[in-house]
């Protein structure tokens, strides 16, 4: 049953299961907040919510948790106290490990497994933040927020996903960032559908997937994708034949970063090497691709082109000041208008592949577990704003192996 709140002051925190509270003094926490603990004195992660009102901090003690939780309480912080320990296992039957429906919720530092379609899922809100999430082995998705604006993906992992491992979908502004992240033995480590906007992707390493970074128009329902900024992230290997895959995500195979049919997206200063085919492309997908730019990145040991441009291209794709041995066109940096026929070819055979149902690919419900993962520093800690621009980690660094 739901508390009734009290009119004066609200207290902070709850110590232990005793009931006993003690007042807050933290500068960035909100002016009062319960802390309400997992399972010490509400046995279930969904029973904690229950019990919650805004701003309050659900506060998750190790142990694996067979459950689907749906978060409708606006701006709550559901936080685990270990990420490692503290696991939603979906059992290889529950959709989803967390569900968010309410706007400026923030979900830190845990694990979830085993669902048949995805672990961590915003819909429709405005306002989120995922801060320390593992999410590996799901049917669909890891890390998702669609149709919805003003968050934050950091500090997080996921793998193991024959779509995507992040994945940002269909809105515009976004308003959105994702930073220090890994993704690997995903088909995609990031799709970005008809997303973008004051959307950044940063500092972060996507590796060992089918295809790494891809915003991507797939069909007319929403705008092109468009204004996405790619910056500053290392992206290697990723052919990764062993990886879940699906007949809409394989044609991607081979590539680091691919604007599949978006314009307008800046893509700088990123370490891109090793691909079956392409380091840096942009790829006709239902809309030409157009004012794409591509400058100052280091791209090396690409299979068919470090940097490529498929055809029909539309206007304005600009490749300026790139590290690179080979192009498709070849002199892609000086005349870069009309693409090259070569680039299509290979989307074309990737597809025909899909269609047919004989492509590669593994099974998400046996991919490797991961190693564990940095947990949060201070997990009592009070809860913080969820935005965008509110980070619980140090400043951010340019990534390294």
């Amino acid at each position: 049953m739901k508390r009734t709140r009290r009119s004066v002051l609200r207290t902070v925190g709850v110590m232990g299961s005793t009931g006993i509270t003690v007042t807050s003094a933290a500068h960035n926490a909100p002016d009062a907040f319960d802390t309400i603990r997992v399972p010490e004195v509400y046995p279930t992660i969904q029973d904690g919510i229950n019990n919650a009102d805004e701003g309050d901090l659900i506060l998750v003690s190790p142990g694996t948790y067979e459950e689907e939780v749906e978060i409708w309480t606006p701006g709550i912080t559901v936080r685990g106290t270990d990420r490692n320990a503290v696991v939603v296992d979906g059992a290889f039957e529950r959709p989803y490990g967390m569900h968010v429906e309410a706007n400026r919720v923030a979900i830190e530092n845990m694990t979830v497994r085993h669902c048949t379609d995805t672990a961590f899922y915003w819909t429709a809100v405005r306002g989120f933040r995922g801060s320390y999430l593992t999410a590996y082995n799901n049917g669909n998705y890891g890390i998702y927020a669609y149709r919805s604006r003003d968050g934050r993906f950091e500090y997080s992992y996921a793998s193991g996903h024959p779509d995507a491992g992040f994945y940002l979908g269909r809105n515009n502004p976004f308003h959105a960032v994702i930073a220090d992240v890994i993704a690997e033995r995903n088909a995609m480590g990031y799709s970005g559908t008809s997303a973008g906007g004051d959307l950044t992707i940063k500092n972060s390493v996507w590796r060992h997937n089918m295809a790494g970074i891809v915003p991507n128009t797939l069909d007319t329902i929403d705008p092109p994708q468009r204004s996405t900024r790619i910056v500053r992230n290392l992206v290697h290997d990723n052919d990764n034949v062993a990886a879940p895959s699906k007949p809409l995500t394989y044609p991607t195979f081979g590539t680091g970063i691919l604007a599949w049919g978006g314009k307008n997206n800046q893509i700088t200063d990123n370490t891109v090497r090793n691909h079956e085919n392409f380091g840096i492309v942009a790829q006709y997908h239902v809309v030409p691709p157009s004012e794409n730019v591509v400058r100052e990145n280091r791209i090396q040991s690409s299979g068919t082109a470090d940097l490529a441009l498929g055809t029909p291209a539309g206007q304005g794709n600009r490749f300026k000041r790139n590290q690179f041995s080979t192009s498709l066109p070849p002199a892609i940096e000086s005349n870069s208008t009309s693409g090259d026929h070569r680039v299509t070819a290979v989307f074309t055979k990737q597809e025909r592949r899909a269609n047919s149902g004989a492509f590669p690919g593994g099974n998400w419900r046996d991919q490797p577990a991961p190693n564990d993962q940095p947990t949060m520093p201070n997990p009592e800690a009070p809860p913080r704003p969820v935005s965008k621009s509110t980070s619980l980690g140090a400043e951010e660094t340019r990534p390294t192996e």
